[in-house]
């Protein structure tokens, strides 16, 4: 990847500078980016490019043949233009709501029920989870929230780390292995999201530093997928 994702250490970056590497009509790829590109069930970001007095809207990114692509509603940028990059923060900070509620949702429901998460879609006002096998009832649906808020209350810090895959082997518990062993070989070294204490789990996206920036959350809703499967569709105040 030509592309320093600064967001990989760390997700509160809001702007930033850069130099355009190579441009295919309105797709820019970039030398370093806080912008983020959809993946792993998080939507991406969007905002601007700024070259002088000139503003180009950022309406898109996503990763083609492993590189961040930046898609532009219209520009007039070249090669080794040197440009700020200002994400749409609001947006973004939900999103990191958002997905750190979506991990501690997870591993609630892996711990408690043995239900692992098996589809995940971020979204800025509401989100879903699938889990299997997984049933609840009010009850359970009950308990789950008020586990979670009162690790909301906490103010639990949630760390990014990188392990080796022998690092993975001797810190992370039998049944959050198989999340790590879903990823590819060829990847040496493997960033986790940690909740302290809680949950580690393999992740790219991004988040917030502490529990307390969540916010409480309200499950809207729950679909029978079949097969054991549950969706479950929360939101966050």
């Amino acid at each position: 990847m030509k592309t320093l994702a600064i967001n990989l250490t760390d997700c509160y970056c809001k702007e930033f500078d850069a130099i355009v590497l190579e441009i295919n009509e309105n797709k820019v790829i970039l030398d370093k980016t806080c912008f983020y590109a959809t993946s792993g069930g998080q939507p991406n970001d969007i905002g601007f490019l700024i070259k002088d007095n000139e503003k180009y809207e950022v309406i898109d990114v996503k990763k083609e043949d492993n590189e961040i692509v930046h898609v532009l509603k219209e520009h007039s940028l070249k090669v080794g233009d040197k440009v700020h990059g200002i994400i749409n923060w609001d947006l973004r900070y939900k999103h990191m709501r958002m997905h750190i509620a979506q991990h501690l949702l997870s591993s609630l429901v892996l711990d408690e029920y043995d239900a692992e998460t098996v589809g995940n879609q971020i979204g800025a006002e509401t989100s879903r989870i699938d889990f299997e096998p997984f049933r609840p009832n009010q009850d359970i649906l009950d308990s789950l929230i008020i586990k979670f808020n009162e690790i909301v209350d906490k103010k639990v810090p949630v760390k990014i780390t990188f392990m080796t895959r022998e690092d993975v082997l001797i810190q992370i518990d039998a049944k959050r292995r198989n999340l790590f062993s879903r990823l590819p070989e060829s990847i040496k070294e493997i960033r986790v999201i940690e909740i302290e204490d809680i949950d580690k789990c393999p992740c790219g996206g991004t988040h917030v530093e502490n529990t307390s920036e969540i916010g409480y959350i309200k499950i809207l809703s729950t679909q029978n997928k079949g097969k054991g499967k549950t969706r479950l569709i929360f939101e966050l105040s």
